[in-house]
């Protein structure tokens, strides 16, 4: 394939990451409910997908996460502020992906695509982010989530309009750590990978520049 010229990066799992563990103590002191439930509630369907499709707002989100979550607890009078807790977490940056996109965006354009919130945008510019991208595609704003071939189209549209010109959709490399959403790209037509982890990406973009050391 050609080289890349515009590169798109997921946000959570690529850009950041979370670390659902560290709310073990208060599950089990204060909830006596077991570990990873609180992902489970707030991560299934339809409730996820009305949140990054901007039919809810995250704080509605969190409020039906702590009743849910209160079902499952043997103190369930713990639940919103335990959750509260969870919610506030704004993960924790990945610094090689940071790094190589630092090191892209002095020759290409760089953009995020992310099945966000309506509190994205704070959030990654409190981690001191947020102008590292041209823009951030949020699918909350779009109204469609990735793997959503509609969330492709758009995103693509959004890519052309910052950039004010058109772009082929083979010139755009994305990068997603979930498997159905690289193949998803894949299909709409952009060259797509799973991140594994931020080094074994890096030596995969600098082999398509044609910079490998």
């Amino acid at each position: 394939m050609a080289a890349p010229r515009v590169f798109v990066f997921d946000i959570d799992g690529v850009v950041r990451t979370f670390r659902p563990e560290r709310m073990a103590a208060r599950l089990r002191d204060e909830l006596d409910a077991p570990l990873g439930v609180i992902e489970r509630v707030a991560f299934s369907e339809p409730l996820a997908r009305e949140l990054v499709e901007g039919r809810l707002t995250r704080a509605a989100w969190v409020e039906v996460v702590a009743e849910r979550v209160a079902r499952h607890a043997r103190h369930p009078e713990h639940a919103a502020s335990v959750v509260a807790e969870w919610a506030s977490d704004t993960g924790q940056l990945v610094p090689r992906t940071i790094a190589l996109i630092d090191e892209l965006r002095r020759e290409h354009p760089v953009f995020a695509l992310t099945n966000g919130t309506d509190t994205t945008r704070q959030e990654l510019e409190a981690h001191g982010i947020l102008g590292h991208f041209v823009r951030v595609l949020n699918s909350y704003e779009i109204g469609v989530a990735k793997p959503d071939r509609a969330c492709f189209a758009a995103a693509h549209a959004g890519i052309e309009a910052a950039l004010g010109h058109a772009v082929d959709a083979a010139s755009v490399h994305f990068t997603d750590d979930l498997e159905n959403n690289v193949a998803a790209a894949t299909e709409f037509g952009w060259h797509a990978r799973v991140f594994t982890d931020a080094e074994s990406l890096a030596r995969s973009i600098r082999q398509l520049l044609g910079t490998a050391n």
